[in-house]
């Protein structure tokens, strides 16, 4: 780009006083180490003995301890362990609790406290998660710094904490050893700021996260927190991809160095004042992450940027069309541009995507992305800074590019999230819990300057530079030398590299990149794991506990069937990141020049990707055990909905006993109605005869005064007890009579048949027009016409002198039998003469007959529910075969099976059917009248044979 003038870069002096002013406490002099007051303590003393887990010497590392003298601790410290006394405090009993405060809400504090002027502190905007999602929270590196020197100086205790989330979290404690410090040494007006910070109306502030917002909130109080809110600085930036990713002799990428002006002149939503203490020049930024990528998604990328065609690109957004067919579209504010570089249909695409979003009044952003989409899933998001706020290429601020970087971030997930496809959508909402746009990403940051120059060891101050580049590289880890004039800073979000040469390194920092972010998409998925695991236990505590709650079942089946879809995502997610481990090999190409080997080693690229392969076979072990859990709590869902089931049928049962149990009482009931309407009637007759005659008793009648009236009721008490002995006698009667009728209506056999089975419906017709049909019904939709009807039968022999009711439903439509129902009542103190599956039997064998059914469907039906006997003559008996018995006179006829040998068996079996003594069968005919006398006549018998059976009624003595 254009190199246009700036305002003079600072002097490298000046920011070694600034970083030693906002490191030491007014009038106190530096400490041994040299780490307050100067910049960075000798090489030595920053060495950390590195203890080896497998010395036998040493088992662990010792416990670090710093002492300080009181004077070292500044104004802040001080005012820091004074705002921790207010949410802690030491048990003083075995029965007192112990009071911590936690990171998170103490960093919601400082930064409302930097607000408000209470501490000296930069802030800048830092990804964090709170509960399962991430947020970008306004962070204070500083005051985490002074954090990390109370706990190492003992005065504040720091305890380790996992959540429910599983997520691993910090809380503070301060120590007697603090409160001493504070007694001691903090004036009575800082402390008077700090409670005015957290205590409002006499009660302290409670830091409460609700609705993706922090709250401070007591009793009387409540108000947000502008912690979440991220500020936002005017830029100017162009596309940059590295040469290592393009195809040669493609398009020149654009440039906007001619608009670096623009955000000069522009403005910034920065709340605070911002102290400079390290910049650098001539900016380029690497972003990268890993979205699950296969050939067939980056074809049908390709297909969607127009990549083949005359008019490429276009303007694109991530809002999915509902009504493609109607004239009109809305979409909201915030567009991408795109324009395509260079692209291979299966394998890669690169492309330019400029960002139309809106932005504040008066801040300028000009987001000019080059992006780079490949086979293996790696996403790279390259710009050149042209300019931030007044600063054009030269002494760009760490402070005001942490603020870009935040805004590169959200940008580039938006923009990806219009190019990719709906499953992959799917992908990212299912890890990310539905918060895709704030997703982590890795920053790898080159330069070609920096102001102060000095070695890397000495960015590692743990004091004003470090916090400096913590603001952009997160939690930093190691600092290296390349060279006399290169290094590396490594932090947890990416690195920094600064140098003339730091660009000759793009294929080792791309396979950082790469690396780095499939490392951070699979942190991602294993803490995705946690919950499925969350999930699936919670749902084998509602299946043990499903009779709390009546729609446990229905919840349990959604919550399984949710679970195992995730599971499936899952396991997508891991055989794609397994095969881009597999398919990209530039990320274990090793360079050949001195400096980029040692770039290589110190990034551990080679580790790296060993350990990614280790915890992605680890996890399909992990997703392995979660289907198995996902497949026995189904079966033990099964069995709660069977047991439910067993029990409603039960319930069922139950109630059908008691409805029985009230029509037969409904029924005696009727009948002594019945009973008492005769009386009734009978009383009714003679009043009205009463009435025609006058009032009339026998009585007065000669021969009724002589045999009636002077025996019987002119004597004391002997009328009274022949009116007593009558009316016993007509109740035993009405009694007798009463228990008769209920006696044969009480034994009911009933029979309900599945059928399922064609049926000649003319035949059937037929076959009702020689019934008494008592009911009909129809029941029609448009698939089937199902027709109800009942009857009574008249022909009482065939049926052993008993009347059947029997019920037919069909469907008149497609001509099938689906049910029937067959019942007989009988009376219940006499044995039955016909059982449920002989009755049955018999009905089909009638429609058998009738030509209703064919004999095939007949005889299923008969053997399908044919009743399980055990020995020789049940087996003949349930083979339908038959002998018809009965006593002369008898208009019906009683079965007995078929296949006796002997006439001993014969005589045994008749006595038995008849409920008498074998010694009471006198003689056995044949009709018409052929005596059956011995074994052979018994053998001679076939199938279905009439005999009558003399027996004498009382056995002979």
């Amino acid at each position: 780009g254009v190199q246009q003038p700036g305002p003079p870069p600072p002097d490298p002096g000046e920011q070694v006083a600034l970083a030693q002013r906002r490191s030491s406490v007014a009038g106190a002099p530096p400490d041994a180490m040299g780490r307050r007051g100067s910049i960075a303590a000798p090489s030595g003393q920053q060495q950390q003995q590195i203890i080896s887990p497998f010395d036998d010497k040493s088992i662990a590392a010792p416990p670090r301890e710093v002492e300080h003298p009181d004077d070292f601790w500044t104004l802040n410290h001080l005012k820091l362990m004074y705002l921790m006394s207010k949410y802690s405090h030491c048990a003083q009993t075995i029965h007192e609790k112990e009071q911590w405060i936690r990171k998170l809400p103490l960093m919601v504090l400082i930064y409302e406290g930097v607000v408000q002027k209470v501490f000296e502190y930069d802030y800048a905007p830092a990804s964090e998660m709170v509960e399962n999602k991430r947020i970008y929270l306004n962070i204070s590196q500083e005051g985490k710094d002074d954090l990390d020197d109370l706990v190492e100086g003992k005065l504040v205790k720091g305890l380790r904490l996992s959540t429910k989330e599983h997520q691993s979290i910090t809380a503070y404690q301060i120590s007697p050893k603090g409160l001493q410090l504070i007694a001691k040494r903090l004036p009575e007006e800082d402390r008077q700021a700090v409670d005015d910070l957290v205590i409002t109306e006499g009660q302290i502030l409670q830091v409460v996260f609700e609705d993706d917002k922090f709250m401070l909130r007591n009793d009387t109080v409540t108000r947000e927190s502008t912690v979440t809110e991220t500020e936002d600085v005017s830029y100017v930036s162009s596309p940059y991809l590295p040469r290592t990713l393009r195809r040669p002799g493609g398009p020149v990428m654009s440039s906007n160095a001619h608009r670096a002006s623009e955000s000069a002149t522009k403005e910034s939503t920065i709340r605070d004042d911002l102290d400079e203490i390290i910049t650098i020049s001539n900016v380029t930024i690497m972003i990268g992450e890993w979205i699950p990528f296969g050939a067939n998604q980056v074809v049908e990328l390709n297909m969607k940027l127009g990549s083949n065609e005359r008019c490429q690109g276009g303007y694109f957004t991530a809002q999915v069309d509902t009504d493609s067919t109607n004239t009109q579209c809305e979409v909201p504010a915030g567009l991408t541009s795109v324009q395509i570089l260079d692209h291979d249909m299966t394998r890669f695409t690169n492309i330019e995507a400029e960002v139309y979003y809106p932005e504040d009044e008066g801040v300028v952003q000009v987001e000019h992305f080059g992006i780079h989409v490949r086979l293996d899933g790696t996403i790279v998001y390259g710009l050149m800074i042209e300019s931030v706020m007044d600063r054009i290429l030269e002494n760009i601020s760490l402070d005001n590019l942490a603020r870009l970087l935040v805004d590169i971030h959200i940008d580039s997930s938006k923009i990806q999230d219009s190019l990719i496809s709906n499953h992959q959508r799917d992908l990212l909402d299912m890890v990310f819990l539905g918060q895709t746009e704030s997703r982590d990403k890795v920053n790898v940051i080159v330069a070609d300057r920096v102001v102060p120059k000095q070695s890397a060891e000495k960015y590692m101050d743990k004091d004003a530079f470090e916090n400096e580049i913590r603001q952009v590289l997160g939690d930093t880890y190691e600092a290296f030398d390349l060279s006399v004039n290169d290094f590396v800073i490594i932090g947890s979000h990416g690195i920094l590299i600064v140098g003339p040469a730091a660009k000759l390194h793009e294929p080792v920092l791309l396979a950082f990149l790469s690396l780095r972010a499939r490392d951070i998409f699979v942190h991602n998925v294993f803490s995705r794991l946690f919950i499925v695991d969350d999930t699936l236990k919670k749902v084998r505590v509602m299946i043990s506990e499903y009779e709390k709650d009546p729609n446990s079942i229905p919840q349990i089946r959604h919550v399984l069937s949710e679970t195992s879809k995730d599971i499936i995502l899952l396991e997508e997610i891991l055989l794609y990141l397994r095969e881009s481990l597999d398919q990209d090999t530039s990320i274990s190409a090793e360079p050949t020049d001195s400096a980029g080997r040692k770039l290589f080693a110190v990034l551990k690229i080679s580790n790296l990707l060993e350990d990614l392969k280790v915890r992605i076979e680890d996890m399909q072990k992990i997703i392995a055990g979660a289907r198995h859990e996902v497949n026995g709590l189904r079966g033990m869902t099964d069995t709660v909905s069977e047991t439910q089931m067993f029990r409603l049928q039960e319930e069922i049962r139950g109630n059908s006993s008691d409805m029985l149990n009230q029509l037969k009482s409904n029924e005696r009931q009727s009948t002594s109605l019945d009973v008492m309407q005769v009386i009734f009637a009978g009383s009714l007759a003679f009043e009205m005869l009463d009435r025609l005659t006058g009032e009339w008793s026998v009585v007065h009648t000669e021969w009724a005064r002589e045999y009636i009236v002077k025996p019987f009721m002119n004597k004391p008490f002997v009328w009274f007890m022949i009116s007593m002995l009558t009316w016993f006698l007509v109740g035993t009667l009405v009694l007798k009579l009463l228990r008769n009728l209920n006696d044969k209506s009480a034994g009911i056999i009933t029979f309900r048949i599945k059928v399922n089975k064609a049926i000649d419906l003319e035949a059937l017709d037929d076959y009702l027009a020689r019934k008494s049909v008592i009911a009909e019904d129809g029941d029609a939709d448009s698939l089937t016409a199902k027709q109800k009807v009942s009857w009574s039968e008249r022909d009482s022999a065939k049926w052993e002198g008993y009347v059947p009711r029997i019920e037919l439903l069909y469907d008149v439509k497609h001509g099938f039998l689906l049910d029937a129902y067959l019942q007989i009542t009988r009376r219940a103190s006499e044995p039955a003469r016909m059982r449920p599956d002989t009755l049955k039997m018999r009905f089909f064998t009638e429609l058998q007959e009738a030509g209703v059914m064919s004999p095939e469907d007949a005889a299923d039906i008969i053997d399908s529910t044919r009743r399980a006997d055990v020995g020789e003559a049940s087996a003949a008996e349930s083979s339908g075969i038959f002998l018809k018995v009965r006593m002369p006179g008898d208009k019906f006829y009683r079965e007995i099976p078929f296949g006796m040998q002997t006439y001993l068996d014969l005589r045994d079996e008749i006595a038995y059917k008849f409920e008498v003594k074998a010694s009471q069968i006198m003689q056995v005919y044949k009709e018409p009248d052929i005596l059956i006398s011995d074994d052979d006549d018994v053998v001679r018998l076939k199938p279905g044979t009439l005999l009558e059976v003399d027996i004498r009624k009382f056995a002979v003595k």
